[in-house]
């Protein structure tokens, strides 16, 4: 009888000590078990991303209509709970598909709501624990890198901006493209009246323009207050150097000053680069063919 009372203990022990073990499991924090939404990340999610998705995603991934998947409820918050037991939606920004299925066959997301998204995102992996967005440039090199590989050569021809070469100075001294030409003055601008040579002039501008050191024209780092790297902004080379205070040499930079419509367009191409850098939506880009060394 006593070797029986000792198998059964040697057999409920473990079984014990199981069962302690999950209650503590099933007991213990979010952060302890590797972390839950809610808070700050779900009042984002409530506030400026589920009115974009079920304004722009709704039709299709609330009905399941095309084939699409269903992961949009009937108000914000059986949308979050259904995007929570969704595989892969939460997660980093940089493979999550509510940002990289942006583009598809159904509408769009505007750079304003996918920024939205991309901040939202950002907020559950921190919360959550989860692996942060490996796509972030860590330095100003990196950065410039990053920059100049999101820039799209149909979007920059889109807003005319393969024109700037061509913008004249003052006082006769003729077009930007004149002391720019290969680089020349520390810029690169090549183009031409010519509409064939053009097309390709305008390429090589572009292509010598997402390359350090001339992508600096468009990007500059910026720091935060302990002094280290956050990010790049626009550098405003182009719009603000035909209007600095001119000096007394002969040597002077000719003023000169792009039309507001060039400007606009200018500082357009330059935030959404960014914001595409940022958010890791560059997988698309349209680049120029590099032509004849």
């Amino acid at each position: 009888m006593k070797e029986s009372n000792a198998r059964v203990a040697a057999v409920l022990m473990p079984l014990a000590v199981m069962g302690a073990a999950l209650a503590w499991s099933c007991g213990s924090s979010d952060e302890e078990a590797g972390g839950g939404g809610g808070g700050d990340a779900k009042q984002a999610f409530t506030t400026t991303v589920y009115p974009s998705l079920a304004k722009e995603c709704g039709e299709c991934h609330q009905k399941g209509q095309r084939g699409a998947p269903v992961f949009l409820g009937a108000g914000a918050d059986p949308s979050y709970t259904a995007i929570e037991g969704f595989p892969g939606l939460v997660s980093a920004p940089s493979i999550s598909p509510l940002v990289q299925k942006g583009v598809h066959s159904g509408p769009a997301l505007t750079a304003t709501q996918a920024d939205n998204i991309t901040k939202w995102l950002k907020l559950e992996v921190s919360a959550r624990k989860l692996q942060s967005d490996p796509g972030t440039p860590k330095n100003l090199r990196a950065a410039f890198k990053a920059f100049g590989e999101c820039m799209d050569y149909a979007r920059w021809r889109e807003l005319k901006l393969d024109t700037i070469a061509l913008t004249d100075t003052e006082g006769n001294q003729g077009k930007c493209v004149s002391c720019h030409n290969y680089g020349d003055g520390s810029m690169w601008l090549s183009g031409s009246p010519n509409k064939e040579e053009h097309e390709v002039l305008a390429a090589e501008t572009f292509l010598k323009l997402r390359e350090f050191p001339y992508v600096q024209r468009l990007a500059i780092g910026r720091v935060n207050a302990e002094g280290t790297f956050d990010g790049i902004e626009g550098a405003r080379r182009i719009l603000d150097k035909g209007n600095e205070a001119q000096q007394p040499q002969a040597n002077n930079h000719p003023r000169f000053a792009l039309t507001s419509e060039l400007a606009g367009n200018l500082t357009t191409f330059v935030t959404e680069t960014i914001s595409n850098m940022n958010a890791n939506r560059c997988q698309n880009v349209t680049v120029p063919e590099a032509g004849t060394d």
